[in-house]
């Protein structure tokens, strides 16, 4: 196994477009709207019609913020890393939510540009109502706030302007000391650098749903850096959302008691600098050389030397020791393997209708160690057990072999009439007061036998059919139950969570990795699937009343869609790492040779666990963090400075190497490091001067541009895999 070295992704491998701000047609407010009509003509009477006034209220989200209107945050709620470069971020999916109304109270230059929406950051101790950081907030209904408290500094709103179906509504708001959020606060005109809206890319860290990278979404950004402290222990943050609207900047008040804010979304996470790794450091402990760490084949762990040589032949084919208990109730030693194997396992010979009827027949005998090998017997077992604790999938699959041993015995039905019909030689003469049969045979004399025979079709047996016997079928004919037919819905159905379960989708961890040393953290495991595991799982599942030939046509039905569903998993990766939940959108891109692999199915087991199956075994795996314009921040907070990036149409994004700026960043007194947005912007814009002349200053859009951080990625390269 080779590695490449970490690198950056060119910007322009995913097209993100930044705009400064989307304004709404309209804001959010109480409107009065006069219509008056003035009649040209001076022989009308001027007082024929009045002035009609109507008042409109315009509502937008004020006093509480839908979840769901949260796409993302970055960092990610609860996670732990190395943050003190990035400036923490939130995501909304209604973009136009920050300029929908207007912050501060008095007349503050540029504010019918600046959002009413800011991302203040907090850290243990500094919140009186949240002393440990953890997003605590106080409740109060929307009708307390406005009626305001003399202990505090509340939002100067009209409650007439508010919903009156809101005022008994509760609003989560938290109390903070003037004196810290004037040194938190940004100026009010840096606030427009602040927010800006971005259409495509991809997130950090989705909050709900799946991410279309085409949507446009609002970024509000804080200006407030984690502790990167060298030596210092981890720190807690809190994060809030909050609303300017109606207050007044904290410079220009005397008043020194605390401002009460409303939060509208909160979160946290825990900067570590000492602790944290970031991307390349994670994902380069997977590369040759760096033992348990590196990428390797999925197999147990022998458990020291000195193993007999068929052991520990077991052991590398990937097979663990485990417990039997037999049905006779006696313990044993038996092998067990789950579908993840270090190696291509042979073909698992099937019964000759194709299907393993229960789960002894699935019971391998080891020879060299008198046990028994189980894995299959427990797979079988596995997809009959989640077979019957899907009720919806039970009933359909119960209902769908009724429906088969109808059509059958329908089928079976129509053959032996035809027999009767074509092969038995019919009377010549009378057959009054014969048999019920002769009686019928007497009816079908002349031309109504060549009609009945028209309409049935052809026997199943030809060759007893008269050499006179018409063989055509009528348009009207009825048709033949034997027939090939359309797949019924509950046959799609079951197909269906078929294929889902063949992709393990619900399978026990426990059954795939048996052997929690065979995934230590952070660690990277390959393995082949095998097939014959899968093929039992599915015959498990499939075993609920099943009666052998009965059933014979549903099955081959169920095989047919199953073929037809997409390609089953032949190989596949786990992925144990704080990349899991740190990266939520971690981008894997694997190949063989010049193919690229495809993925059927990603999706994360457990807080830290990523499981991705493939079509086939990869022999290339590209590890990206997302390309997206979400991660905000400096090259370094101890020697803070930026790379600009060329805005020409074309290049939009391109670091201009050999130039840095200088980002000004300032300790409070109480021990923040906040960014002064305004002056970074001024800076920028002198090293840009040809490209946005005569401007003196960075748009919203441009000044996100030049904080995005370019994302890293790495490659691995496997040698004999296939």
């Amino acid at each position: 196994m080779t590695t490449h070295p970490a690198g950056q992704l060119a910007p322009d491998e995913n097209l993100i477009r930044f705009d400064d701000r989307l304004l709404p047609g309209i804001e959010a407010g109480r409107y009065l709207i006069t219509v008056e009509q003035r009649l040209p003509s001076a022989h009308l009477p001027e007082d024929g019609l009045g002035t009609v006034e109507q008042i409109v209220d315009v509502r937008a989200p004020q006093f509480r913020l839908d979840p769901s209107w949260v796409h993302a945050v970055y960092p990610a709620p609860h996670s732990q890393g190395p943050f003190h470069d990035l400036l923490p971020h939130i995501t909304l999916d209604t973009a136009a939510l920050p300029w929908q109304r207007r912050p501060f109270t008095d007349q503050v230059p540029g504010r019918d540009k600046a959002p009413w929406l800011a991302l203040l950051l907090f850290g243990e101790g500094e919140l009186p109502g949240d002393p440990n950081a953890l997003g605590t907030t106080d409740s109060v209904t929307v009708r307390t706030l406005l009626d305001g408290d003399t202990a505090v500094q509340g939002p100067a709103l009209d409650r007439d302007s508010a919903d009156p179906a809101l005022l008994d509504t509760p609003c989560q708001v938290i109390d903070v000391p003037k004196e810290l959020l004037e040194q938190l606060l940004p100026k009010a005109h840096d606030l427009g650098l602040l927010a800006h809206a971005r259409t495509g890319g991809r997130d950090a860290a989705p909050a709900e749903g799946p991410d279309t990278g085409a949507a446009t979404y609002a970024v509000v950004t804080t200006t407030r850096f984690p502790t990167e402290a060298p030596g210092a222990k981890a720190a807690r943050y809190a994060a809030h959302l909050v609303s300017l609207e109606g207050h007044q900047e904290p410079t220009a008040q005397a008043d020194s008691r605390p401002v009460r804010l409303v939060s509208l979304h909160s979160w946290t996470f825990t900067s570590c600098p000492r602790a944290g790794e970031s991307f390349r450091l994670l994902a380069e402990r997977f590369a040759q050389g760096n033992g348990e760490h590196g990428a390797a084949p999925l197999r147990p762990p022998a458990a020291g030397t000195g193993l007999p040589p068929h052991l520990g032949t077991l052991l590398d084919q990937g097979l663990v020791p485990m417990t039997h208990i037999t049905d006779s109730g006696e313990r044993a030693l038996a092998w067990y393997n789950g579908p993840f194997l270090p190696r291509v396992a042979p073909a698992l010979p099937r019964p000759a209708d194709g299907h393993f009827p229960d789960a002894d027949s699935l019971l391998l005998h080891e020879p060299r160690t008198g046990t028994f090998a189980a894995g299959y017997a427990c797979a079988w077992n596995t997809g009959r057990a989640l077979a019957l604790a899907d009720p919806g999938f039970a009933t359909t699959l119960v209902r769908l072999r009724h429906q088969g041993r109808l059509r059958r015995a329908t089928v079976r039905q129509y053959a032996t009439y035809q027999r009767q019909l074509y092969g038995g030689d019919l009377p010549t003469g009378p057959a009054a007061g014969g048999s019920p049969r002769e009686l019928f045979e007497e009816l079908l004399r002349g031309g109504t036998l060549d009609a009945l025979a028209t309409a049935l079709g052809a026997p199943e047996d030809e060759s007893r059919v008269p050499a006179t016997a018409p063989v055509a079928h009528r348009r009207d004919a009825p048709r033949d139950p034997s027939a090939p037919r359309e797949p019924s819905p509950d046959a799609r159905e079951a197909a269906q969570w078929l294929n889902r379960l063949r992709t393990l989708s619900g399978v026990p961890f426990d059954c795939l990795v048996p052997d929690q040393r065979m995934l230590p953290p952070e660690s990277l495991r390959l393995f082949h699937v095998d097939r014959g595991w899968l093929d039992a799982l599915l015959d498990g599942a499939r075993s609920l009343d099943r009666h052998g030939d009965a059933d014979a046509a549903t099955d081959a039905e169920l095989d047919g869609l199953l073929d037809a569903d997409g390609p089953v998993p032949a190989a596949g990766l786990l992925l144990r790492s704080a990349l899991v939940p740190g990266w939520p959108s971690l981008i894997f891109e694997a190949a063989a040779g010049t193919t690229p692999v495809e993925v059927i199915r990603s999706e994360a087991l457990g807080a830290d666990v990523l499981l991705m199956l493939f079509d086939r075994m990869p022999d290339r795996l590209t590890l990206s963090e997302p390309p997206q314009g979400l991660h905000f921040g400096v090259d370094s907070t101890r020697n803070p400075t930026v790379t600009p990036r060329t805005l020409t149409p074309g290049r939009t994004g391109m670091p201009l190497e050999g130039r840095a700026v200088t980002a000004s960043i300032t300790t409070t007194a109480a021990g923040a490091r906040v960014l002064d947005a305004g002056r970074l912007a001024a800076l920028l814009a002198r090293e840009l001067a040809p490209e946005i002349a005569p401007r003196a200053t960075l748009t919203p859009a441009e000044f996100a541009v030049q904080l995005v951080r370019a994302p890293q990625r790495l490659t691995l390269s496997f040698e004999g895999t296939r």
